[in-house]
């Protein structure tokens, strides 16, 4: 599509510097025809070359031009292009106002709407939102055709569619101008120009001089004081005529540039002293020659009325009379009957004839208005219900797709909740489910450790009956030993008796001061074991029990030996000479226990060991 707006955009610039000489408007159909059979033009983008030759064929052949934009629907539709049915559509909507089949129209309009929503080409919304505001400009519609127009203006924006944005601006000025709103009407007309000049476009820029200058016109209306506005108002419309001159048979829209004539020859009717009546001529045949080329008979007919007012004014009654009927006689074979239009030349006639002093000739005259006025009347009534039945099979249309938009979404709704009223069943029957499980796992969990803490019970009364009976037998065992303990050293007290007698008989006092020194340590060791053993015997029971729980049952027998003679508050020393060994074995023995009783380092075994045997 890019491809094809350039491409457009050369063959107005060639029309622009082409020579004055040449048919304008044929070189530019032509470039459109040859653009559509070239190889590179793409199916897609024929539809919008077809729709601009039917724009450009419209006063010429109006029949061709509904054809051309029929094929472009049938072109968009084989090429599955939404974009191409909607442009077709559109042009279809302007062409059947041209025939007069406003039925017609507002079907292609409904058309257009739907293939415009099928399609994100900006162009293609745009002209459809163009056509439709444009349908509701004509229908007096004004507050919809804006916000049409408006959304249009937008979409060309989008894509620098400079041409329909002067035209947009165009129609946007008309709808504020005759003193609506003079400042709006002003400003659009300003940027009806800045887009023409945008887009260099021949009749871009003979829509945009026929905009501003009717601008300044309607406000020289709201003051005609200000002569000024007049001025501007003729400058620019000369401006379009001489464009028009200049680029002869260039313009597309010719009817644009007949109606400017129409409107100077008016201004210089209206506004200016009787002998400006050649200068008002020579616009009225430049007018009527382009009205007569392309079928513009209200052009036409404004014209001889000029002309037949002039001939009022200087008295010329029959000549007036003459040039209206001329005028009537040039549309007579039109196809389209315009009875408002003939309808005011016949009252015109009446009042001519009355002046002439002919009561008979106006009476006919005034009959015929009548008669007019009735066709004008039926016709638009017929127009008109015409009209309101497109407008209402539309909106019945728009209600039918509203209505089934509504049902689907309301089915959308239905199926949603429905989808979400399982999903909340399957979720409370699953939580439900999950809740049951876990109650069940809970239960089970419960029993479980019900029956371990059962077991547990079972297993320490077990081992406190165990270790009860362990530390009866090792209470005992120990009994026995400190009883075998105190057998011994009986015997042993015995043997040094002996010894001692012995010794004494042989009288060797050096071995016997020996003797007797041994003897003598060895009975005040055990005098001092004898004055522990009461303690010992009393607190013993509860004492290995405390500590083999302390050392989590990790003392040895010989453990609890260190640990008795300890409790009897035997030094280090004391306790290596009973059981013969060095006193750094009894010193790693106690570091050992502090490991095997949890004690910290800086804590006294013998204390504990004391503390321990009191407790007990």
């Amino acid at each position: 599509m890019h491809w094809l707006k350039k491409s457009l955009f050369l063959i107005g610039i060639f029309l622009f510097a082409s020579p004055y000489f040449s048919s304008g408007q044929e070189v530019y159909i032509d470039s459109l025809e040859n653009l559509l059979v070239q190889p590179n033009t793409k199916q897609a983008d024929k539809p919008l070359i077809l729709c601009l030759l039917a724009k450009a064929n419209t006063e010429k052949d109006l029949k061709k031009s509904i054809k051309q934009a029929k094929e472009a629907i049938h072109i968009g539709r084989q090429a599955k292009s939404n974009e191409g049915a909607a442009l077709g559509f559109a042009t279809l909507i302007y062409l059947y106002v041209q025939e007069n089949n406003i039925k017609e129209a507002y079907a292609s309009l409904d058309s257009a709407r739907y293939y415009a929503s099928q399609t994100k080409s900006p162009i293609a919304k745009g002209f459809v939102e163009f056509r439709d505001g444009w349908l509701d400009l004509v229908n007096s519609e004004n507050d919809q055709a804006i916000t049409k127009l408006l959304k249009a203006l937008d979409q060309f924006k989008a894509v620098n569619f400079h041409e329909y944005e002067t035209t947009i601006y165009h129609y946007l000025a008309s709808i504020y101008g005759y003193g609506n709103d003079a400042n709006k009407q002003m400003a659009y007309a300003r940027l009806s120009y800045e887009s023409a000049i945008k887009s260099r476009q021949v009749d871009a820029f003979n829509t945009a001089y026929f905009t501003v200058g009717q601008s300044f016109y309607d406000r020289y209306k709201l003051d005609t004081a200000r002569r000024d506005l007049l001025d501007s108002a003729l400058t620019y419309d000369k401006r379009s005529i001489r464009l028009s001159s200049i680029q002869r048979g260039r313009i597309i829209t010719l009817s644009n540039t007949a109606a400017v004539a129409l409107n100077i020859a008016n201004s210089y009717f209206k506004h200016f002293p009787f002998h400006y009546k050649d200068s008002a001529d020579k616009y009225i045949d430049f007018a009527i020659d382009i009205a007569k080329r392309t079928n513009l008979h209200e052009v036409l007919m404004n014209c001889y009325g000029i002309r037949s007012e002039y001939a009022l004014q200087e008295g010329r009654y029959e000549e007036a009379e003459k040039t209206l009927l001329d005028g009537l006689a040039a549309i007579e074979g039109s196809v389209v009957k315009m009875p408002v239009t003939k309808a005011r030349i016949f009252l015109a006639l009446s009042k001519i004839a009355e002046k002439k002093g002919s009561d008979k000739a106006a009476l006919r005259y005034l009959k015929q208005h009548i008669a007019y006025n009735e066709d004008a009347f039926n016709e638009e009534k017929i127009a008109n219900i015409q009209r309101m039945e497109a407008q209402y099979s539309m909106a019945k249309k728009e209600q039918e797709i509203s209505y089934l938009k509504k049902r689907n979404f309301l089915y959308l709704i239905i199926g949603i909740s429905g989808i979400l009223s399982l999903l909340f069943l399957l979720s409370s029957y699953n939580y439900k489910l999950k809740a049951s499980i876990r109650k069940q796992a809970l239960i089970d969990r419960e029993k479980e450790e019900a029956q371990l803490k059962a077991q547990l019970k079972e297993a320490e009364a077990n081992r406190l009956h165990a270790e009860q009976i362990l530390l009866k037998e090792r209470e005992e065992r120990l009994q026995k030993e400190v009883l075998a303990g105190t057998l011994q050293i009986e015997e042993k007290n015995g043997l040094l008796d002996m010894l001692s007698s012995k010794i004494m008989e042989k009288s060797n006092l050096s071995v016997d001061e020996q003797i007797k020194r041994i003897m003598h340590k060895q009975k005040r060791m055990d005098k001092e074991f004898e004055e522990h053993k009461t303690d010992f015997f009393e607190s013993e029971s509860q004492f290995f029990e405390k500590l083999q729980k302390k050392a989590n049952h990790t003392l040895t027998r010989l453990d609890l030996k260190y640990c008795s003679y300890m409790l009897m508050g035997l030094s280090n020393k004391e306790i290596s000479t009973r059981l013969n060994i060095e006193p750094k074995s009894i010193r790693m023995a106690k570091y050992r226990l502090k490991q095997k009783l949890g004690l910290e380092k800086n804590d006294q075994l013998d204390q504990f060991i004391q503390q321990m045997g009191h407790r007990s």
